[in-house]
């Protein structure tokens, strides 16, 4: 596929090697900051029950309404914003962000908290949308992948650390302290980004560039369907995994933290490989990914009762769903090298309805059994297989010569 003769593809930044590291490291940040606060009321969920007066029930639909609020606005605000200079927007999309914690941590009440989680959610959408295609603009076209898992890196140490971190500040300070303290660490983020991260130069926008006509170009839609039906096979399990864990495999509460730090720490071997794999087999990588994470849904389906089996399975899940947004975003942005952001807002849309719809389906089928949980997550993920398998020789052919 070769980019129309009026489109440009976006130049990396004439900066020094130190200043694009910064600036990737800045990003990394951000996106630490950014999924942190995004998963903060699943650590404090009691505490903000408890306090406000609400149905853990209830506040448990703040992380789902969070994910169908990036969704659905993550393509049109991506749009509108698409004359914007990258650092202004970028800029201006933590702004939102921390205005929208900070609602958070000064709540009274209920419509309050979801007030605020609902602008965190505005800005989230956007903020992924660009976040991606920034990293690959300033690392060059060469390195995608490896940009990108340094990106998702802070995606993972926000898995390992900032849940964790947010809990136990939650029981030191109060929920609204652990969020005021997520906030800071975002200003700080901003801060850096103003001092820190390089502009990327104009460039002109192709006329695929619009939603409808980045759609068109050759095996988005696949990647776009594909995304949405992994997501929602992983957090159909995901979302309930304690339960899953604790009710039919027999595990303690205090082995069950010890898996999800296990599954944690995988991601970041996960991360680093989806990174590497992308630049150099990108269709191997996205498929032998997909793979392994039916295997690793598989395994606890039909053996979670034998307690090495469920911990190998845990292990090989948090690896390839690590290495799995790595892998798609980076086939996202060869396949829509002229029109990236645009491309991106999919992404970001079908990945976080898949966030939304595996909860809600998680959650129904949990009401009558959670050993089922696995097996409907794997029902989902298959057909995925087939719409990127559509493509093989579509992201060979992208590859930079």
């Amino acid at each position: 596929m070769t980019a129309p003769p009026h489109a440009r593809p976006a130049r990396r930044p004439t900066v020094s090697p130190a200043r694009r590291r910064a600036g990737l490291a800045v990003l990394a940040t951000m996106t630490f900051v950014v999924v942190t606060t995004e998963t903060l009321p699943v650590g404090l969920l009691t505490l903000i029950s408890d306090d406000l007066g609400a149905a853990r029930s209830r506040v448990g639909l703040l992380v789902t309404v969070y994910a169908f609020t990036v969704g659905l606005t993550a393509a049109p605000l991506t749009t509108w914003t698409a004359g914007w200079p990258r650092k202004r927007l970028f800029v201006a999309v933590g702004a939102v962000f921390f205005m929208g914690t900070v609602l958070c941590g000064l709540a009274v009440d209920y419509p309050m908290l979801a007030i605020g989680r609902f602008v965190c959610g505005i800005a989230h959408g956007v903020f992924w949308s660009i976040v991606a295609g920034y990293a690959a603009a300033l690392a060059g076209p060469e390195h995608a992948g490896r940009a990108t898992s340094i990106v998702f890196a802070g995606n993972s140490a926000a898995l390992v650390l900032g849940v964790p971190l947010g809990t136990a500040l939650g029981g030191a300070v109060g929920w609204r302290g652990a969020f005021c303290a997520v906030a800071a660490l975002g200003l700080g983020a901003l801060a850096a980004a103003l001092w820190l991260l390089p502009g990327i130069p104009e460039r002109r926008a192709p006329r695929s560039s619009s939603l409808s006509g980045v759609l068109r170009l050759p095996g988005l839609r696949p990647l776009v369907a594909a995304t949405a039906l992994l997501v929602l096979g992983h957090f159909t399990v995901y979302t309930y995994v304690t339960p899953l864990l604790h009710d039919v495999g027999a595990f303690s509460e205090t082995a069950i933290g010890m898996l999800l730090a296990l599954y944690g720490l995988a991601g970041f071997l996960g991360t680093w490989l989806g990174g590497a794999l992308a630049d150099r087999r990108p269709q191997p990588a996205l498929l032998g990914t997909i793979a392994l994470m039916a295997a690793a849904l598989l395994l606890p389906g039909a053996g979670i009762r034998l307690q090495p089996l469920a911990v190998a399975a845990v292990a090989l899940w948090g690896i390839a769903f690590a290495a799995l947004p790595v892998s798609l975003q980076a086939s996202v942005l060869r396949l829509a090298s002229t029109a990236p952001d645009a491309a991106s807002s999919w992404y970001v849309a079908a990945f976080n309805l898949g966030i939304g719809g595996g909860a809600l389906m998680g959650g129904l089928l949990s009401a009558t059994t959670v050993a089922a949980l696995p097996w409907a997550a794997v029902i989902a993920v298959l057909p995925a297989v087939a719409l990127v398998g559509t493509r093989r020789a579509a992201l060979p052919r992208l590859l930079p010569r």
